[in-house]
């Protein structure tokens, strides 16, 4: 590479690249300068005159610039495209490579598309183009990000791809992981075995990327990209082995994580959460209260006790499933499979006391001859009836001396008829046994209906909205830090926990508290930063936290401001008996609908793809993990005609 580009070049990186600012007045000085008779002396120079012109074409100008100026600069970068259209077509078989040899590869992907634009293939001809960008070691990836190069290159560019086994790993990045790009174009004679045998030798080559190999264990089936069950097999058995010698490396240090449970005969609250470390791990303990339970043991209160004291439930929204605002900014940059749930820490910790706590609760009242499934057949045989009226209603629970294999087979199909018995009275007002019966065709979790209006808030297509919440909210927002003494995870928890002073912002902060205050949302009280609507703040907080705000259970101070914030259009309403998370939840545990990781329990127990009979211990886990989600269902289904009854007391009244 020349000595000249030592320096480092000026280069393009989209119209919404935070060093636009600061970059635009070099690129204008560039395209000033070649204007105005500098040369270009490599291919460097070309590229980058060729990046500075990408600024004046976007419109990023510095501030300073007045009109005049922005029509000389039109005329400056008329006339050093000119020169780099006039540089691109000395560019011939005999200086090629020279020219090549010398390339910044930052500009790797400005050359291509440069190369097609002044028609270099076909002066120097298309065979000797690509071996010459072979040869220079052009990143196959960008090469795969042009499709007119693509096209002209297709069979060599798929003989280029089957050569290497670590190509496998581009095919991950462009197809199977979240955030892949959709501009990678692969050459049409690749055909999906072609794809199959490069996944193969993927998986089996002596370093694969540990995450890459997760991604295609936890892809959906897709002949045409290669991925089959087979080659899943063997990326689910390969990422185990990876596991393994990851742990079995000396220099890998581990912490243990433990999830307990205990039943304290002395405990007087009926739920206490503690949290136990040492040096190699950490354990969370859930303590029961025996009297609290043993008090509690009619079919009303067991599910009660479900939702608070197990911990399914708060103001309406389930807790168990995964949501946005919990993962935090390191867990969305880790690799991870398009198709796959994302799960947090949060959400394990969470998956982990609910799960462990629905077997605990249900071994604990079996002891006392009581099933946990009789509560929810009581709850829509008698308490629908006796409180709401609502007839018709039932569930048939499995018999206590079923296996757990029969009991899971039978709670897959009653919780689908409970689904489509909701769907119907919530349609037609009634529940009609007939009419039921000529229904069989299911509704998608996220579809079934609500006969409540203004179930849930949650975020509309707003900009404002967006930006708010990343500011409030967000680990990421750049509104964490001021000093070493003032600081915090996020905005909020900044202001509301320490006295900030205006003054005390940093420069490149003060943009942002500016925008918050004009939007009502802060404001400076004797050079103090407060929130000046703090109830806003604080639904805007349950919408962060759980992607959905359940109205119903609301305050008048709470619905007011959510009024207020959807009057601005930063939220909207909806009404289905599951909010979006919620329903993403349901399809990751039972079946494949939306993620291609999760325990397909439905499918799996209604199609025999299920565990060997002989499994007790798989059967036995997948029983309290659906058992989990019939009493959930329950739970948010008895929420919803406890808040119609409030909303309409003339036509649906709850009984004392």
């Amino acid at each position: 590479m020349e000595d000249v580009d030592s320096l480092v070049r000026l280069k393009f990186y989209g119209v919404r690249d935070l060093a636009n600012g600061w970059l635009a007045e070099k690129a204008v000085a560039l395209v000033q300068s070649y204007s105005s008779g500098r040369k270009l002396l490599s291919l460097n120079d070309a590229l980058e005159l060729h990046n500075a012109l990408e600024f004046e074409k976007n419109n990023i100008f510095p501030n300073f610039l007045t009109a005049q100026d922005h029509t000389e600069l039109a005329l400056s970068a008329r006339e050093s495209r000119r020169r780099v259209a006039s540089f691109f077509s000395t560019i011939e078989a005999s200086n090629l490579k020279e020219h090549l040899n010398k390339m910044d590869f930052q500009y790797a992907d400005d050359l291509l598309r440069l190369i097609e634009r002044h028609g270099v293939a076909k002066r120097v001809g298309g065979q000797m183009l690509f071996e010459a960008l072979s040869d220079a070691a052009l990143p196959l990836e960008v090469m795969l990000a042009d499709r007119q190069f693509v096209n002209r290159n297709d069979r060599k560019l798929r003989e280029v791809m089957l050569s290497d086994a670590q190509n496998g790993e581009l095919l991950v990045r462009m197809r199977l992981v979240k955030d892949s790009n959709p501009l990678y174009h692969l050459p049409a004679s690749l055909s999906g075995e072609d794809m199959q045998q490069l996944l193969s030798a993927y998986i089996g080559s002596a370093s694969p990327h540990l995450n890459y190999v997760q991604a295609i264990a936890e892809s959906n089936d897709n002949d045409s990209f290669g991925l089959t069950p087979k080659i899943r097999l063997e990326a689910k058995k390969r990422h185990k082995d990876l596991i393994e010698e990851l742990l079995a490396a000396k220099r890998t240090k581990t912490t243990n994580t433990y999830h307990g449970l205990r039943l304290d005969p002395e405990q007087r609250k009926p739920v206490i959460d503690r949290v136990e470390r040492d040096e190699n791990s950490v354990s969370y303990v859930r303590s029961f209260s025996e009297k609290y339970l043993l008090s509690s043991m009619d079919p009303e209160r067991i599910l009660l006790n479900f939702a608070s004291v197990v911990g399914f439930l708060e103001r309406g929204l389930l807790t168990m499933p995964s949501f946005k605002g919990q993962l935090g900014a390191l867990r969305t940059l880790l690799i991870s499979g398009r198709d796959a749930y994302p799960r947090g820490s949060a959400f394990n910790y969470v998956d982990a006391l609910t799960l462990n706590g629905t077997q605990f609760y249900s071994d604990f009242l079996r002891q006392y001859s009581i099933e946990v499934e009789d509560s929810v057949a009581w709850f829509f045989r008698e308490y629908l009836v006796d409180k709401f009226g609502a007839a018709n209603f039932y569930f048939a629970a499995s018999s206590p001396s079923s296996s757990f294999l029969e009991r899971c087979r039978h709670i897959s199909a009653e919780m689908e008829s409970i689904a489509r018995q909701f769907s119907l009275y919530c349609d037609e007002g009634v529940l009609d046994p007939e009419l039921l019966q000529m229904t069989s065709t299911p509704r998608p979790w996220a579809a079934i209906p609500s006969f409540t209006e203004r179930k849930y808030l949650h975020r509309g297509s707003n900009h404002n909205c967006d930006r708010a919440m990343h500011l409030l909210f967000s680990d990421q927002s750049g509104m964490t830090y001021i000093s070493s003494e003032l600081k915090a995870s996020n905005f909020v928890e900044l202001i509301t926990e320490n006295e900030v002073s205006y003054e005390s912002v940093r420069p490149h902060q003060k943009e942002s508290i500016d925008w918050l205050i004009d939007e009502g949302l802060v404001a400076v009280d004797s050079d103090l930063l407060e929130f000046a609507q703090p109830v806003q703040v604080l639904v805007l907080s349950d919408i962060n936290n759980r992607e959905a705000a359940a109205y119903g259970h609301y305050g008048t101070d709470e619905a007011s401001a959510a009024l207020v914030l959807m009057q601005k259009g930063w939220l909207e309403f909806s009404s289905t008996l599951l909010t979006r998370p919620e329903a993403s939840y349901f399809n990751y545990f039972l079946n494949k609908s939306e993620f291609s990781d999760g325990p397909d329990l439905r499918n799996k127990y209604a199609h025999g793809t299920n565990a060997d009979p002989g499994d007790i211990s798989t059967h036995r886990q997948s029983y309290f993990q659906l058992l989990r989600l019939l009493v959930a269902l329950t739970l948010k289904i008895k929420d919803e005609f406890r808040l119609a009854a409030r909303a309409q007391p003339s036509t649906m009244s709850e009984t004392p």
